[in-house]
Order: structure tokens, then C-alpha cells, then sequence
């Protein structure tokens, strides 16, 4: 017998033993990679298959079935390496789970039908990604579309392209410029500072200043919107020359006891009292509001519900304050409210920036303003005659206040407790967060170091320590 012929006889043998291995791998590697789910899940404590698939690919899954087809075991493989990210925060490791066999890399498009080799694929890869158009080609096409275009023309263009760039040149801002911005306060007036506007560097004049008022005739130097900023030799231990601070002045403004060094000179700056005057009467003696206590509570917070007055019938309702509910609610003193509360300012005191709320009294000459009706101010916030649109921050909301005795305020500044000044609108009304590496300046410091001389020195008495 030939060879030939034993070859024939040989080859349908041949290929059923092929195909045979062919099959018994495909299901081996199939059944490993199902043994793979299986101890995925045992090892990281999921129950079913679907639990598992969601949790690992929750960024690569859609839809799941039964993870028994080898479809979805592709998808839960898809789904891992698109899920690096979430793997390497949650401790997963890739390189331990079943599924990175290399026989779903050589099946990969098993189920369309694709049996084609892997080299032809890279050809064709290649053939796609390396496609060169000479200029005829390109001139051609171009041709057929319409497209006329001179190379002198297309120049031309790049030239005043070119020309236009060189004329912007954006000014980069520098991070360690941004660094030091650490409030709301010092970004605006960054910004205002880059643009041209009122700054450090800038012509245009600053609108934060203070200055000290002559007090020689005291009748006539107090009035309303005059500052009374506390002498800390009055207040404070260790400033103290001749006698301790008084208990009933520092218990007038909530204090059992005098700031004592240990608390730093930022807390203690906040500590001492600065005061906004409203109105001086020979009568009923003086009336003025505590800028800077804090009550920690915002408007919002007030319990809107209606009162019974002494009869039993219910009262005018409070007023709506839906535009201020996010403003912080201060402690103006420990005295009665002022009086303008009644059923319209459910007993708060009231100071703004809003000339249009009606019944409001102008203190100072730069648009300071006290009282009036806080329903009414949220209309007039819009009112088109304002030289610009306000907000709740221009509003600050006070709960109680501070008064003296007819000629009692008169005799303290006599004795030194206070010192007057008059000072902005923006600087009463600038915010004083306490957060970030830069802090901003209690209002009592801020003022002294406006009024410049004296008041600079003993600010920085207080200071010393720190400094």
C-alpha cells in the first residue's frame, strides 16, 4: 500500500482528533473561568453572580443575565479593566482574578462569528491607522467639492491670525498671589485690585477708613452713627494702670470676667466691644447696637408663628423674612430692643445700605441707614431708582441692644472706656469669617489701625505677644 493512500485513510482520523481537542479546551478554559466568578465571590463575600458582576463593574456594566454564558463572562472581564480606578480604592487585585485568562483574548469575537487570525486583524489595523493622500489627490477631491483656495490667500490668513495672537497676551496670575486669598473679602478686592479698580496699588480711593472724633464737647460729638470702640485698659487685666475693670461694665456686654491674655489677641479683640450709636437723648439717654456678637443663630431660625396678645386674640403674624434667612442674627447688647420694634419687626433692630425701605433713619452721610420695616425692605431691594441691586448681606439683623442713663455713655468716655470715631459703611459691613490660614480682622483691630496714631500704638500693645 502506498503512502499515499494511507495518508487518505489517515486524515478523517486526524481532523476528528482535532477537533475533538478543540472542543475539550474551549470547555476547560470556559469551566475555569466560571470557577474564577465563583471565587471571586467567596473571596470578597458576594452572593449570586449578578451581586458580584454589579460590584465589580459598576462602571462597565449595563444589563446581566445568567452568568453562565461565556457573553457575559466577557462583559464581567470588560468591566474590570474599565474599573481600574474603583479596584485599586477598594484593595481589588487584578492579577488574583480568574478572568484575566489569556483564552478570552484569543476568543474575543467568538460570538460574531469572527475565526479570522489575529495577524490579519493587525494588518488590517495597520492599513487603517497609516493612510497617506499625496497633494494630487487631496487637489482633486478638493476640485470636485468646490473648494478654491489660493495658497497666497490661505498665508494671508495665518499672517493676521498670527498678528491677533501677538496682540492678547492674558495676564497670568501667579499661585502665589491666589494663595493668600483665604476669604470672600480679600478675593473681591483681588479682583478689584486686577481689574483696575479700588486696590492696594490702585489710584482709586479706598472706601474701608476710620477716623477718630474729637470728643473735647462730648454733647455735641455723640450722635447717631458715631463708633465707640472699647479702651482695653478698661477692659483687660493686664492694661489695667490704677484698679481692675469694672464687673458691671464688662457684665453689660455679657462678660463675667476680663479677656485675659491666654485667649490670643485675635479672641481678644473680639471680645472687646465695638458699638454703632443710633441716638443720643438728653431724656432717655443714649441707644446703640453691639457690631461684634455673634448670637450663632441666622434669621431663619426664628420660629415664624403667630403671638397671642393679652386678650387671647392672635396678634399681627411676624414678618416674612424670606430674603434675609441665611443672614447671621447679632446680639446687639443686653438692653430692651430699640424703639421702632413692634409687630412689624417681631423685636429686632435693623441696620442696612437700602435707602428705599420705608421709615429707615440715615446715620451717617456715606448711606448708613437704621430701622424701618424688614417686610417692606425685601421689596425694596429692587427698587429701580437704586444705584445698584441689594442683597440680604446689606442688611444686618440685631436682637436686643445696648442703652445708657441720661449722661451715663457721656461719663464713661470721660473716664477713657471709649473711644469714638467715625468709620465706612463698608468697613461696619465687611465680613469677618474666621476661616483659612489668613484670617480676617476682628473689627475692633481693623478700626484702631485705620485711626492710625495713638490708637495704632495700643493696638499693638495688645498684640505683642503674637507679633
Amino acid at each position: 500500500m502506498s503512502a499515499m493512500t494511507v495518508g487518505m485513510l489517515l486524515l478523517p482520523l486526524i481532523l476528528l482528533q482535532l477537533q475533538l481537542s478543540l472542543s475539550s479546551a474551549f470547555v476547560s478554559n470556559q469551566h475555569a473561568m466560571k470557577l474564577g466568578v465563583r471565587q471571586s465571590q467567596s473571596n470578597y463575600g458576594y452572593g449570586s453572580g449578578a451581586e458580584a458582576a454589579c460590584t465589580f463593574t459598576s462602571l462597565g456594566c449595563s444589563s446581566f443575565g445568567s452568568l453562565g454564558s461565556f457573553g457575559h463572562v466577557r462583559r464581567i472581564g470588560l468591566g474590570l479593566q474599565v474599573d481600574a480606578d474603583l479596584r485599586n480604592r477598594l484593595g481589588f487585585r487584578y492579577e488574583n482574578m480568574a478572568l484575566s485568562s489569556s483564552f478570552y483574548g484569543d476568543f474575543e469575537d467568538f460570538e460574531n462569528g469572527d475565526d479570522d487570525d489575529d495577524d490579519d486583524d493587525d494588518d488590517d489595523e495597520e492599513d487603517d491607522d497609516f493612510i497617506d493622500f499625496d497633494d494630487s489627490a487631496v487637489a482633486n477631491f478638493k476640485a470636485k467639492m468646490g473648494i478654491e483656495e489660493s495658497d497666497e490667500k490661505s498665508d494671508d490668513l495665518d499672517e493676521e491670525d498670527d498678528d491677533d495672537d501677538d496682540d492678547y497676551e492674558p495676564e497670568i496670575i501667579g499661585d502665589e498671589n491666589l494663595a493668600s486669598v483665604s476669604s470672600i473679602d480679600e478675593l473681591i478686592s483681588f479682583a478689584t485690585s486686577k481689574s483696575g479698580g479700588a486696590g492696594e496699588d490702585s489710584d482709586v480711593p479706598s472706601t474701608e477708613w476710620a477716623n477718630p472724633v474729637d470728643i473735647s464737647d462730648v454733647g455735641k460729638a455723640l450722635g447717631g452713627g458715631v463708633v465707640l470702640v472699647a479702651n482695653p485698659a478698661k477692659f483687660c487685666d493686664d492694661f489695667a494702670e490704677k484698679k481692675p475693670p469694672s464687673a458691671a461694665l464688662l457684665s453689660k456686654f455679657g462678660l463675667t470676667l476680663p479677656p485675659p491674655p491666654e485667649l490670643g489677641p485675635d479672641r481678644r479683640a473680639d471680645l472687646l466691644p465695638v458699638l454703632l450709636l443710633l441716638d443720643r437723648h438728653p431724656l432717655k439717654g443714649c441707644h446703640a447696637l453691639l457690631l461684634n456678637r455673634r448670637t450663632g443663630y441666622l434669621i431663619g431660625d426664628l420660629e415664624q408663628q403667630q403671638l397671642d396678645d393679652e386678650d387671647g386674640k392672635n396678634s399681627s403674624p411676624p414678618p416674612n423674612l424670606g430674603a434675609f434667612m441665611i443672614q447671621p442674627l447679632w446680639f446687639g447688647g443686653t438692653s430692651s430692643g430699640g424703639e421702632q420694634s413692634g409687630p412689624t419687626t417681631n423685636g429686632l433692630d435693623m441696620i442696612h445700605l437700602c435707602p428705599a425701605v420705608d421709615g429707615a433713619k440715615m446715620l451717617t452721610e456715606d448711606g448708613l441707614y437704621y430701622g424701618g420695616d424688614p417686610s417692606q425692605a425685601q421689596d425694596a431691594m429692587s427698587d429701580p431708582e437704586l444705584e445698584r441691586p441689594m442683597t440680604g448681606f446689606d442688611f444686618k439683623f440685631f436682637v436686643q441692644s445696648t442703652r445708657w442713663l441720661p449722661m451715663q455713655l457721656e461719663k464713661e468716655i470721660r473716664d477713657g472706656s471709649w473711644f469714638a470715631a467715625s468709620v465706612s459703611k463698608e468697613v461696619v459691613f465687611k465680613s469677618r469669617d474666621r476661616l483659612g490660614a489668613k484670617r480676617a480682622k476682628p473689627l475692633w483691630t481693623e478700626v484702631m489701625e485705620l485711626m492710625g496714631g495713638e490708637f495704632q500704638g495700643i493696638r499693638d500693645q495688645l498684640y505683642k505677644e503674637e507679633e
